[in-house]
């Protein structure tokens, strides 16, 4: 966990797997003053029509995976690299770099904008997948801390059925797919426990928020 600089914000991972409650997290800390970088947004504007992004992917995949409007098919893509790990490997090698260099901008655009007195002193990036590829001593140097959002897998999997309608068979698969739980609160710096009501989460948050307060 890295101290506490005045003069600029904490970066702050948050992550957690399917069903953990991250949007809703994101969704408070935003209420509350704190920026909000979701990188399956930015996923979904590097690949945007006109972009050069999406012209690789199309170049890679085929125009199979565009649909009439122009927009890339996610859903057939998602399918085949679900299928294929090759072809999920290929995607990444396109998408991630865009990605992360958008987010790094971002990250540096909210850097460069005074904080209001009041405001909580940190930036948080939302990212998904963030510690399935991480290793023992190799935290990315452009976060000051990680934040794992956790609930049972029992919760997580309802949560996924009622909120996406998929099967238990499908959410297990994608769990199996993400980090194990374990693994996920090895790399946590806080943990925000969210398996009981709303006002319990939103306690968790303003107490977390309270130690980064701008004078």
């Amino acid at each position: 966990m890295t101290e506490m600089n005045s003069n600029k914000r904490h970066v702050i991972g948050l992550t957690g797997g399917i069903g953990s409650g991250k949007s809703l997290v994101c969704r408070l800390l935003a209420e509350r003053g704190v920026p909000i970088i979701d990188t399956d947004l930015i996923a979904r504007d590097v690949v945007a029509p006109g972009t050069q992004g999406l012209q690789t992917v199309i170049d890679n995949f085929g125009k199979d995976y565009l649909l009439d409007n122009g927009e890339l098919n996610r859903k057939k893509l998602r399918n085949l690299i679900f299928e294929q790990p090759e072809k999920k490997r290929l995607l990444e090698s396109i998408l991630h770099p865009l990605i992360h260099q958008e987010m790094l901008r971002q990250i540096r655009q909210y850097q460069s904008i005074a904080n209001s007195s009041g405001d909580p002193s940190i930036i948080v990036v939302a990212i998904p997948l963030l510690t399935e590829k991480l290793k023992d001593g190799d935290q990315p140097d452009y976060l000051d801390e990680i934040w794992v959002v956790d609930c049972s897998e029992a919760t997580q999997q309802q949560r996924a059925a009622s909120r996406d309608g998929q099967s238990p068979e499908q959410i297990q698969a994608i769990m199996k797919q993400q980090s194990s739980r374990q693994h996920r609160l090895k790399w946590a710096d806080r943990t925000i426990h969210n398996d009981g009501t709303r006002k319990d989460l939103e306690r968790q948050i303003d107490q977390l928020l309270g130690g980064f307060q701008t004078n």
